[in-house]
């Protein structure tokens, strides 16, 4: 990926993710923390499952495929991205059937905690929304065909009009939750959308001669394998989500809280697996081993210059930046203080997300898949007990649980690369996290003479800004003066084709 592209993909990131993080303001202005958010948020996680899970397999699986040798002419192509469609469309509709007559069944274990009137409404939500599924799959089957085409912009703000309508629809006066998911069926369909003209002009249809013709094979286990290996993030919100929905309100502050975390967390880490990714891929293919080591080095240092800041900001300020973006309308300063702390907790197992949706891309250049599907069902198994055994405790003891398991996952990961690269730990990326940790600690220590010597400014809902700015200039002065910001420009360099 050129840096032009690079610019482009992460501007993309940024409007999208900006987009629909006003979206969730916006929602939490009127609709504040309920039942009713409850049931829409359990039921919109389920999609996201599939969104993360299924669509990114697929996706990836699509332009693996489109360049193998037998694909490699444009009609060889476009015969194989429309059959591919084809089968994903016919696995999606029976899927989906399935889902249609076990829906009661589902939203039980969802939201185990609701009856009555609210079950009702909540299986009717279900009944609207499951037609996403289908939307949100083949729009990442798009996205990667446009991917593989050098298309990356449009792929990048495909979500631009789901954030759009849902936001417009959120201003309608006295519009009930029935309606907003009627409302984000519409919104996942145009994701498909807003991507037709640029894989239309490329050459592709979703209808081509020649398609109904033998299948590829082979390719069923790597999408199970990738699949599974991408859910775990989603899969224990909602294991939270639903061991708390019988206290009202409560899976939806868990909802604010970890939507925020993968908000912002995405933005650096799927900029970082676009542009690198592929140098990685070809490199290791050619047997370059050292360079691929020497890149991951940069990764990890560039990924922890990214999020211990990020770790600091929300530890010293979660409280007064979700007062600024969320405290208004229906949402009270009790759901601010509950989702900080969730906010704060969920931000501590950042590694694991940077593990999940970054380096288990190392380990499937390998194929060592057991790795990352094991670690993930074993972190998906553990998370109900876990909520169990702390369960009395309450919400927050329930994400320091999910925060203790990513960790423990990221560690898993970290070992395994070992197999695949060799001994990356050494004592120069050590030495390099250090001043990481220091600029971090300067930082921290300007945060710590504010709280002594004027602590109302930190907890003010504006002036908080201040010391932040402060800190986050002398943790860039540090980062600079040590050596790491040269260190970042060279990693991104190298993320570029070689």
């Amino acid at each position: 990926m050129n840096a032009m592209a690079y610019i482009m993909v992460v501007l993309g990131i940024l409007l999208a993710k900006g987009i629909g993080f006003f979206r969730d303001i916006v929602f939490a202005s009127v609709f504040g923390a309920s039942v009713y958010t409850d049931m829409y948020f359990q039921i919109f996680g389920l999609v996201n499952l599939i969104f993360t899970g299924v669509g990114v397999a697929l996706s990836t699986l699509v332009i693996k495929n489109l360049n193998k040798e037998e694909n490699t002419s444009l009609e060889a192509q476009r015969v194989y991205v429309s059959r591919f469609m084809g089968k994903t469309t016919l696995a999606v509709a029976v899927v989906t059937a399935l889902m249609y007559i076990c829906a009661g069944p589902v939203v039980r274990l969802l939201l185990p905690g609701i009856s009555g009137d609210n079950y009702a409404l909540a299986v009717r939500l279900m009944y609207i929304m499951l037609p996403s599924l289908w939307c949100v799959i083949i729009a990442y089957i798009i996205s990667g065909v446009l991917q593989n085409n050098r298309v990356f912009f449009i792929s990048s703000i495909m979500s631009l009009p789901f954030n759009a309508i849902i936001i417009c629809s959120l201003f309608v006066k006295n519009i009930d939750i029935v309606t907003v998911g009627i409302v984000t069926t519409i919104g996942w369909f145009l994701h498909i959308v807003i991507q037709l003209p640029s894989f239309y002009k490329k050459g592709y249809r979703f209808f081509v001669r020649g398609a109904g013709l033998k299948t590829q094979r082979g390719n069923n286990a790597e999408l199970v394998w990738i699949f599974i290996s991408n859910m775990m993030f989603q899969v224990c919100f909602m294991i939270d989500k639903a061991f708390v929905s019988g206290e009202s309100g409560a899976a939806t502050t868990i909802n604010y809280a970890s939507n925020l975390f993968i908000t912002i967390a995405s933005v650096f880490v799927v900029a970082m697996s676009n542009v690198v990714f592929p140098s990685i891929s070809r490199n290791f293919e050619e047997g370059k081993i050292d360079y691929v080591r020497s890149l991951l080095q940069n990764m990890i240092v560039i990924m922890f210059a990214i999020f211990v800041p990020f770790i600091l900001t929300v530890n010293c300020f979660g409280k007064s930046i979700i007062a600024l973006l969320y405290e208004r309308g229906e949402f009270t300063p009790n759901l601010t203080a509950a989702t900080a702390t969730l906010f704060t907790v969920y931000t501590l197992g950042a590694m694991g997300y940077v593990c999940q949706e970054l380096f288990n891309k190392i380990l499937y250049l390998d194929s060592r898949y057991s790795y990352t599907v094991i670690g993930t069902v074993a972190v998906i198994a553990a998370k109900p007990i876990a909520n169990i055994l702390v369960g009395g405790y309450g919400v927050t003891a329930i994400a320091v649980t999910t925060t203790v398991l990513f960790s423990l996952y990221a560690i898993n990961v970290a070992l395994a690369i070992k197999k695949v690269v060799g001994n990356y730990m050494d004592k120069n990326l050590g030495k390099n996290i250090a001043k990481v940790l220091i600029s971090g600690g300067c930082a921290f220590a300007v945060f710590a003479v504010f709280k002594v010597l004027s602590p109302d400014i930190i907890c003010d809902k504006f002036m908080f800004m201040v010391p932040l700015a402060l800190c986050g200039i002398v943790y860039c002065a540090v980062l600079f003066a040590s050596g790491i910001v040269k260190l970042i420009i060279k990693g991104r360099d190298a993320g570029n084709p070689q």
